[in-house]
């Protein structure tokens, strides 16, 4: 015997459906400084569960009741039954860390020699100290573009 979820609870697929389209385009729901720090994780009858993970979000969601609703409303056909709630929960799922992308911090060597070769070739009259911060940074530049995809 096939069980199908999708014919034994139609609402609740819709809904889970709706849930992530409103993940794919979280950004343009609430904007991008909130959704950096938000996540929607339930989508239910009257209410959504949104994770944030900073002071900020979690004191700008409760505001923005309005626009996801009416976004959902709009976008998706999601009307609520009756008065709809959104819920802020401070945490952000496992699943959404997994998926961010991995930052590896390189550790960044500079050679002197490059650095002294752009002392060399500074303007008269500058500084030692102004001119061993420019060529270092220059040098420091030059490294990073190498390294850089």
């Amino acid at each position: 015997m096939n069980i199908n979820p999708e014919r034994m609870f139609p609402a609740a697929a819709r809904r889970v459906k709706i849930l992530e389209e409103l993940q794919r385009s979280w950004g343009a729901v609430v904007g991008i400084p909130v959704a950096r720090h938000s996540w929607p994780r339930v989508l239910g009858v009257n209410m959504i569960a949104v994770y944030a993970d900073n002071d900020y979000a979690a004191r700008m969601l409760p505001n923005m009741k309005g626009n996801i609703l009416r976004a959902l409303s709009s976008l998706w056909g999601y009307v609520p039954d009756g008065e709809f709630s959104l819920k802020v929960e401070r945490s952000r799922p496992k699943e959404r860390r997994r998926n961010e992308r991995v930052r590896v911090k390189r550790k960044i060597v500079v050679d002197d020699e490059a650095v002294k070769e752009y002392m060399r070739d500074s303007p008269e009259g500058l500084p030692e100290d102004i001119n061993y911060a420019l060529s270092h940074l220059k040098a420091y530049l030059d490294v990073v573009k190498k390294i850089s995809p």
